[in-house]
Parts: structure tokens; sequence; C-alpha cells
């Protein structure tokens, strides 16, 4: 098993190992997927944060990656070489361990609210504590976090969390800069989801 997070991708195939594994669960009789396919899912404009651009060009170079790190492999056999992913060969994880990982390389920085409405496709999840659970043992992964917690606090109203699997990304002692106030809308629709979270969790109970 490879240790993370030493195995550090680019944000491009971050994106391309999160449309593997979402498309896996939410199509699976388009699975695995071509390079079009992958263009497409990566750049769709649905459950997707940021939206992207990436060219066939870019993608490619995110399979090559990829491969070289044994987390995809190519299926032969069509008209056009498919494409999947490897990753129970490097992470031994449930489905619902997987679901979070998926919604968290796809959508980025998430409260624990939006986790569980944004992964609904992917797995049902019975409660915002199962999330939480999850979470907890990515952050404490034995060869090194998975995912950063971010307090409330300086600007954020709600604690938040993001993965640890792409470069370029914020080190986890390094503060954040206060929201602008062009943020107000984004930070409302995230107490809103936090708030419906709840509401599904107690109407179940």
């Amino acid at each position: 098993m490879k240790h993370f997070p030493e195995l550090q991708l680019t944000p491009v195939s971050a994106r391309v190992l999160g449309c593997l594994l979402e498309k896996q669960v939410t199509t699976p009789d388009l699975y695995p997927l071509t390079l079009n396919s992958l263009v497409t899912a990566c750049n769709q404009s649905s459950s997707r944060n940021p939206i992207t651009n990436y060219t066939a060009d870019e993608v490619s170079e995110a399979i090559r990656l990829l491969s070289e790190d044994y987390l995809v492999t190519k299926v032969l056999g069509g008209r056009a070489p498919k494409y999947e992913h490897e990753l129970s060969d490097v992470l031994d994880l449930s489905d619902a361990e997987r679901a979070v990982l998926t919604v968290l390389l796809l959508r980025g920085t998430q409260t624990t609210g939006e986790i569980k409405q944004r992964t609904e496709r992917l797995y049902a999840f019975d409660s915002l504590d199962q999330i939480e659970e999850i979470l907890t043992g990515f952050i404490e992964y034995p060869h090194g976090p998975l995912v950063e917690r971010i307090p409330s606090g300086a600007g954020r109203r709600v604690e938040t969390f993001r993965h640890l699997l792409a470069e370029n990304g914020t080190s986890p002692t390094e503060p954040e800069a206060e929201p602008a106030s062009d943020d107000w809308r984004q930070e409302m629709e995230q107490k809103i989801a936090e708030l419906e979270a709840r509401i599904a969790e107690l109407e179940n109970r």
C-alpha cells in the first residue's frame, strides 16, 4: 500500500480520479470511461467545484500520471480504449468511505451537511455522525492524514473539511484568508445544507 499523503495528485488527476469513482456508481453501464467521456465528466457544470475546461491532452496526461501511481488502468477491447480506477489497490475503503472521498475530490472544501447531501447518489448515509466518523478516520489515517479539518472562525461560520491528496493545497498550519463579502451566498448555502441534513436526520429517527 502506498503511503498517503506522500502520493500527491495534480488538480487534474484528482478530478479524473473523482470522476472515475463517481461514474462507476452513478452510470455503471457506461463504466469504464473513454477519454472523451472522462473529459466531459471532468468539465460538467453540475456536481463540480471549481468548474473546469480541461482539454483532452490535459486529461490524458492526468491518466498517465495516475497510471504511474497504479491508480488507473487502461481497458482494451472496444473501438476506443477505456479507463478504470484501481483505488482499491492503494486504499482499502468501504463503500461509504469511498463516497465521501469521491465528493471531496469533486467538490472541494465542504461541511458535513453538504457531504451528506452530495453523496446521496453514491451512498445512503443514515446520519451525519456516520460521515463525521469517516472524516475522523481519514484525518487519523496511520500513514498520514487524507483529510484536513478546518475549524469555524476567522470568517468561517461552520466547520469544513477538504482532502489532502492534491498538490497546491493550503497546509494544515496555514490560515485561510477571510472570505470576501461576495461569499455571503455560499456561506448561506452551506448553512442551509447543514440544517437540511440535520432535519432529514431527525425525520429519519
